[in-house]
């Protein structure tokens, strides 16, 4: 009779630890769809395991296995250097239709990239980066391109000379001088100057 006591004792004991634990024996893994995430750095945290998430990454899953009614409770423990990442429904309890339905949305921090312009007394002058431009007006001094993503390699191109002149950016690899490479810094960027001389 003892023995049926503490045995009883030691199993009431063990099922109350596996509770305060959260249960064990879980067999659904818990998914968080990611997305738009360019920069490494990114820690999710869920009942004490953190997880690295990899630039790139659309899919994560945790370690640790739940089971149905566990409840979850996932949030940000890091940054991405130069995001900023927002959980959504990282909160709920597990089932098998809620354990795919947590997701993270990042978005890249982004600055203005300029450079000077020397030189340009004319107009029709024409700067593309991927699908943006900019026209650079007769008499200014510089040119900008508003936002450019943290830690992006850029190319900027000269699409159009101005009318009687031609103009090189310093320092280009290409030989006409007509293109820039770099890559955007974690605040607004200094790109190569221009140089404009008549034909």
């Amino acid at each position: 009779m003892k023995n049926l006591y503490l045995r009883s004792m030691l199993a009431a004991a063990c099922a109350a630890t596996l509770a305060a634990c959260g249960g064990s024996g879980g067999n659904l893994y818990l998914q968080v769809q990611v997305s738009g995430l360019a920069k490494d750095g990114l820690i999710l945290l869920n009942d004490g395991e953190r997880l690295p998430v990899t630039a790139g990454l659309s899919t994560v899953v945790f370690t640790k296995l739940v089971k149905n009614d566990d409840r979850y409770d996932i949030t940000i423990a890091q940054q991405p250097k130069g995001a900023v990442c927002t959980m959504i429904n990282g909160v709920g309890k597990a089932s098998s239709y809620s354990v795919t339905t947590a997701a993270v949305s990042c978005k890249t921090n982004s600055y203005p990239l300029s450079g000077t312009i020397t030189g340009l007394t004319a107009g029709g002058l024409r700067l593309v980066m991927g699908p943006n431009g900019t026209s650079p007006l007769a008499g200014v001094s510089s040119y900008e391109f508003t936002s450019v993503a943290d830690g992006a390699a850029y190319g900027i191109s000269i699409l159009t000379q101005p009318t009687g002149l031609t103009c090189r950016f310093q320092g280009s690899k290409s030989a006409d001088g007509s293109d820039t490479v770099g890559t955007m810094g974690s605040a607004a960027t200094t790109a190569a100057t221009l140089d404009c001389t008549p034909q």
